[in-house]
């Protein structure tokens, strides 16, 4: 094998040949990575860096392949190669930020024409506009000859190296371009779970009571850590010995810290990133926090749509690992569209498909997910305040009753519905259980950290269990609810398997 530190290697020569051979007419489709004996395939089929990723994520080649070019074109430094690269493979990992932008429909799917002819023709007619979209000032367009004389193979021997050479993940570099992701522990756990969700930083305040409207308060204590409901799950979820992976976007930019140190946060939590969107030039969304001592609090959430946004192409491009893994935790941090999209692709396959647990928090402003999204939910964990799109449209005051039938009929198999000391369940799988049983002395105050607790720890119960609730099950999830309300606010929060079966024990005596 050629020199790897050499960028000018025969392996480098190759694997350009190999992506100039697969841009002609689809370009770089799934279809086409899984003819596997095409030697252009198999040049990228074999690449460390893929191999590495199909082994972790447990997928096949192809869609490891797919998923790795597609990040290193995002992670392209160079926004005319950036475009370039995704026009003549045929990609389409710009197109939402091209929509973003106003660019015409018909524009962008000429982007992804079956024809690299077509696609070089609309990327020199649509030249300043598509640079513009990505936030750059375009010099005069190249000549036809000159984008496939010199720019083109330019481009792509820089892409063939980024992919032999991916290099460690940075603040301004995608994890699916590296294969240096930490191995999972040699006793990696059974139960395979993605978490769909928000990954922002919380600035939280810890005071006495909550300011009144044109007044100050004194704070006690303040935080700045990585938050929002995808990440403290998928950390709860990891804690409890589950094999995780979160699906979020994440920014990346030289002067913001945040997306980095949210990256390393959960890595230190065993959680796995590669399934990341690095989203370069972004600012990572922020929330701000009052929270008093027992874990009361109130919320400004900056979620920076403009900038970062997890899409429907982007949960596409991670259709296999959705519709593979045991248990899929789904928050509503992320778009209502890229929400239904990912309950169509945890159901793909009905025989085999994951156990889908959904957290409606914070509801979307432009609507309620439809009808055929909600029969997808088999259990739907919420406050009552996050349901009011969802009650009957008769309904003028909140009745729990009327709203648990409403969204059974409506599809849902189970909705707990949360609240001080434990909660309502609704259930179509699991008719004799009306409501968490009391596991604690005292009640515990239901707030978020809890609530994310108890999702996990259902998806851990039903993948060890199976997929109905039973009361064992009940009473091992609000278990978890009431650790994680009586260690806050320590670093350890989130319950393991012992802290919560030492609970249960306690629980015995009284």
């Amino acid at each position: 094998m050629a020199n790897r530190d050499d960028p000018d290697s025969s392996d480098a020569v190759v694997l350009t040949h190999a992506l100039r051979a697969l841009r002609m007419r689809a370009g770089v489709v799934l279809a086409r990575l899984e003819d596997t004996k095409n030697e252009d395939v198999a040049s990228l089929l074999n690449l460390p860096v893929v191999r590495a990723h199909a082994e972790r994520q447990e997928i096949g080649r192809p869609d490891a392949a797919l998923q790795i070019i597609a990040q290193a074109v995002r992670d392209t430094g160079n926004a005319t190669h950036r475009i370039v690269a995704d026009a003549v493979l045929g990609l389409g990992v710009l197109a939402d930020v091209y929509a973003q932008h106003g660019l015409d429909d018909k524009v962008i799917q000429s982007l992804r024409a079956g024809a690299v002819g077509r696609r070089r023709a609309t990327l020199l007619a649509n030249w300043r506009r598509l640079h513009e979209a990505m936030g750059e000032t375009a010099t005069e367009p190249p000549s036809d000859r000159t984008l496939r004389g010199s720019t083109e193979p330019e481009v792509l021997r820089q892409l063939a190296r980024r992919l032999i050479q991916p290099g460690p993940v940075s603040p301004t570099a995608g994890p699916l371009s590296s294969a240096t992701d930490p191995d999972p522990p040699p006793s990696a756990p059974a139960g395979r779970v993605i978490v769909v969700g928000g990954a922002v930083m919380d600035a939280i305040f810890r005071t006495k009571m909550i300011p009144q409207h044109e007044t100050s308060v004194p704070a006690h204590d303040f935080t700045l850590t990585p938050g929002g409901k995808g990440v403290t799950q998928a950390i709860a979820a990891a804690r409890l010995g589950l094999k995780v992976s979160m699906v979020a976007a994440v920014a990346a930019v030289a002067d913001d810290p945040f997306g980095h140190e949210i990256v390393q946060h959960l890595r230190a939590e065993n959680v796995d990133t590669s399934l990341l969107k690095i989203v370069r030039g972004a600012r990572t969304p922020m929330t701000g926090v009052f929270e008093l001592d027992l874990g009361d609090s109130i919320a400004a959430v900056w979620r920076n749509e403009k900038e970062i946004s997890l899409t429907v192409r982007d949960v596409d491009l991670l259709g296999r690992q959705i519709a593979d893994c045991d248990a899929l935790l789904l928050t509503f941090e992320v778009p209502r569209e890229t929400v239904q999209r990912t309950l169509g692709l945890a159901h793909s396959n009905e025989t085999t498909r994951p156990i889908v647990i959904v957290t409606p928090g914070q509801p979307h402003p432009d609507g309620r997910i439809s009808r055929p999204a909600l029969g997808q939910i088999d259990y739907l964990v919420a406050h009552a305040w996050e349901l009011a799109r969802y009650r009957p449209t008769d309904q003028d005051r909140f009745d729990a009753d009327r709203l648990g039938e409403h969204l059974l009929d409506g599809g849902v198999g189970t909705l707990c519905l949360l609240g001080n000391g434990g909660g309502l369940i609704y259930s179509r799988t699991a008719p004799t259980i009306d409501r968490l049983p009391t596991v604690s002395r005292s009640p515990f105050k239901e707030v978020s950290i809890t609530r994310d607790a108890f999702c996990a720890a259902l998806a851990a119960k039903l993948i060890d269990d199976g997929p109905t609730l039973t009361p064992a099950a009940a009473r091992w999830v609000t278990a978890a609810m009431a650790c994680a309300a009586e260690d806050f606010p320590l670093a350890t929060t989130m319950p393991d398997r012992d802290r919560i079966n030492r609970k249960l024990r306690e629980a015995q005596n009284f």
